[in-house]
């Protein structure tokens, strides 16, 4: 009879164990790696592609959570000055407003905030230059995926409401037209 028990309370400790192990977050970091070789017909070039290891302890640098890019948006944003006309917003104002919209809005997933807040992001770096050419490009790109993003919202959201008092003058101080 006592060896039914050890089972039962081994087989508790199991499903505790894996409930634990099944609510921790996983990241895997993979490394592509493309080669091509000439094969003697000439017709065929072979792709290898190496997948990192995984060992005990997944990392994967290349994710950014919500809380670092809205910091480095943050830290890019105070870099520009602030409306020479107390109350007229400028291009820091605004873009202030819509990274607070960004991350208040309960109908976007945190991806796409992520996402939004890359663009916040690219449009403060194009509001330090906004007339060279590349920052011009960057800032249209931004623009473009801002709008993407806020018109797969529900009209309801709030951040349909702010984009679209905000971007109109974002884009404008941008130059962007």
């Amino acid at each position: 009879m006592i060896p039914i028990v050890i089972y039962r309370q081994q087989s508790a400790d199991m499903k505790e164990i894996l409930g634990l192990l099944a609510n921790k977050p996983i990241n895997v970091q993979v490394d592509n790696k493309v080669e091509n070789k000439n094969m003697p017909n000439g017709n065929d070039s072979s792709r290898n592609f190496n997948i990192g290891s995984i060992g005990g302890d997944f990392n994967n640098s290349g994710t950014i959570n919500l809380g670092e890019i809205s910091g480095t948006a943050t830290n890019t944003i105070n870099q520009l000055p602030p409306s020479p006309e107390p109350d007229k917003p400028g291009i820091k104002e605004l873009l202030e407003k819509l990274k607070t919209a960004i991350e208040a809005d309960k109908d976007l997933a945190e991806e796409d905030k992520v996402e939004a807040l890359e663009q916040i992001q690219a449009l403060a770096e194009a509001g330090k230059n906004p007339q060279e050419g590349a920052m011009q490009k960057a800032a249209k790109t931004a623009m473009k995926i801002l709008k993407g993003t806020i018109a797969s919202l529900p009209t309801t959201a709030t951040l349909v409401e702010a984009g679209s008092k905000l971007l109109p003058l974002i884009s404008k101080f941008l130059g962007l037209g």
